[in-house]
């Protein structure tokens, strides 16, 4: 059974131009692409860095990958980076063995995250 994916963006008051995404369920073939629209439409413009807390994300399958990978592509357009937090072993698991996690900043925590693109 799939569970929908809970989205809640939030502007990071600390740092300019940084969204903070929030994604709790499960993310497979019958949410994913839903989920790419409503992040696209709920970013705010000037957003050009983005942090995916994933601390409650409990599934994910390529699908959901590719919904990363659309993130990655709109912060590289807009000249930014996508962190991601809190993954769950399985997805970072997945992420080291497709080498997807060279391409993005795989952090422990939002604060790790909110580090990191401070000191950049």
């Amino acid at each position: 059974m799939t569970v929908a994916v809970e989205l809640v963006v939030r502007p990071d008051a600390s740092l300019e131009r940084v969204a903070v995404l929030g994604l709790a369920g499960e993310l497979d073939y019958t949410n994913a692409e839903q989920l790419r629209q409503d992040i696209i439409e709920a970013l705010p413009p000037a957003s050009r860095d983005l942090i995916v807390d994933l601390a409650h994300l409990t599934f994910c399958d390529s699908t959901g990958i590719r919904v990363f990978l659309a993130l990655r592509k709109l912060a590289d357009e807009r000249g930014g980076v996508v962190a991601l937090t809190d993954l769950q072993p399985r997805l970072t698991r997945i992420f080291r063995t497709t080498g997807l996690s060279h391409f993005f900043a795989v952090v422990p925590s939002v604060a790790d995250a909110t580090d990191l693109l401070r000191s950049r």
